[in-house]
């Protein structure tokens, strides 16, 4: 890859999913308003303030992304308790606006690679920070079980990592260098151990679905098969280390879950199973709120009680109509057919399948985290959304290349 001149906010853009990491980990050691996750806020609102100012121009990739998020603004205007709405907006827009900022700064395959090094700091700080809970036994416990420790953080770090593990295999095609191989590939081994230590539902469907859509859709098949058998192996030598801890924490799981609707009505952690039922209902009471919703981002009063919506289908449907669903649901969609498009430009090279897999994983990985709810944070969505908006850049680049290319062969036949 050739080498090209980065300005000095590039190197800021490279450190905002690392920044996100540090300040998810040491936010709980930090009680009160004044915590690294709440100045890490005011750090991305104020860069984004700046990007939109100084930097941003209308894309037709972009543009839908921008103007749901331009809706659910002038939807947090007709909220019962506007402040809170557009308290947790502020966290909605940095998430959802991270996709133009990704398709922006990422002009090129080299800026592609430094990001996803970016992305490999991340995980690997996250996998050390989840080690040194486990070797000091400190930390928050999942399902009455201590036999792991997630750090103050809790179990919710596991979907980071999700995230982070699924690029990876996109990352080895990049990466030149063999030390960074061989950290990338350990990282995505330990990092696929520990979200099954999790025993975190969600993370495991989006990990599992994932990696399926990948394989389903990468053109190295066949050298994917063929690694099979050894990651077998390792995780096959390893799993006296891990099975005993996931069976145990498998029954802890079992006693503490409920399973009757009975049990679910009472259960606050896994009520979110009638959330879809109950948001319906409140939902298609009017025809306004059928199609704009209403308190958007508030909590819900369901069964004589206020709820917060954890489904992030249920809480657009809920707060921002069927218009917020569609436009939710319609980004993703918008982003795998803009990927379909470039895919065809770009001739259908295995490059561009590479990361039109790469793609479709990230977007199931992201439709089974909505389950548990992505929509009231900055991380997992903001990396996800991210991920895409640099892939998205990055298939605009190599389309651009193609098109010197060919402009250059021309003019010399």
């Amino acid at each position: 890859m050739p080498k090209e001149k980065l300005e000095n906010i590039f190197y800021f853009f490279l450190f905002i999913p690392i920044l996100n990491v540090l300040s998810s980990i040491a936010t709980p050691f930090f009680p009160g308003s004044l915590n690294p996750g709440v100045i890490r806020g005011g750090i991305l609102t104020l860069f984004l303030i700046w990007f939109f100012i100084n930097r941003y121009k209308s894309k037709p990739d972009t543009n839908l992304v921008v103007g749901y998020t331009f809706y659910i603004f002038i939807l947090c205007w007709f909220s019962e308790e506007p402040s809170t709405s557009f308290y947790i907006f502020n966290k909605f827009a940095i998430s959802s606006l991270m996709f133009v900022v990704g398709f922006y700064f990422i002009q090129s395959p080299l800026r592609f690679l430094y990001l996803q090094r970016a992305f490999l700091i991340s995980v690997v700080s996250i996998i050390i920070y989840f080690a040194f809970s486990n070797v000091l036994g400190v930390g928050k416990q999942s399902y009455q079980d201590d036999s792991v420790y997630f750090g103050e953080s809790g179990v919710n770090i596991t979907k980071s990592i999700v995230i982070f593990i699924i690029g990876i295999p996109l990352y080895l095609r990049f990466e030149p260098k063999n030390q960074y191989k061989t950290i990338a590939l350990v990282a995505l081994l330990v990092g696929v151990i520990t979200v099954l230590l999790g025993m975190k539902r969600s993370a495991i469907l989006a990990m599992s679905f994932g990696f399926f859509f990948y394989t389903l859709l990468t053109p190295y098949k066949s050298r994917l098969i063929r690694s099979v058998p050894i990651i077998l192996l390792l995780l096959f030598l390893a799993s006296p280390y891990y099975v005993p801890i996931i069976e145990k924490r498998f029954e802890a799981r079992q006693e503490r879950v409920s399973m009757t609707v009975n049990q679910l009505k009472e259960n606050e952690s896994e009520g979110r199973l009638l959330e879809v039922q109950y948001t319906i209902e409140q939902t298609f009471k009017s025809i306004d709120r059928v199609f704009f919703g209403f308190n958007v981002f508030l909590k819900k009063d369901y069964q004589g009680r206020k709820r917060m919506l954890h489904v992030d289908f249920s809480n657009m449907l809920g707060g921002a109509g069927i218009i917020g669903l569609l436009l939710f649901i319609g980004v993703y969609v918008n982003i795998i057919q803009r990927q379909v498009f470039y895919k065809k430009l770009l001739g259908n090279t295995q490059f561009s399948k590479e990361i039109f897999a790469t793609t479709a994983a990230l977007v199931a990985v992201q439709t089974f985290l909505s389950i548990g709810g992505t929509m009231q944070g900055v991380n997992q969505r903001g990396y996800i959304l991210l991920y895409l908006g640099a892939l998205m850049g990055l298939s605009l680049s190599l389309l651009k290349q193609k098109i010197i290319q060919n402009r250059a062969t021309n003019q010399t036949q």
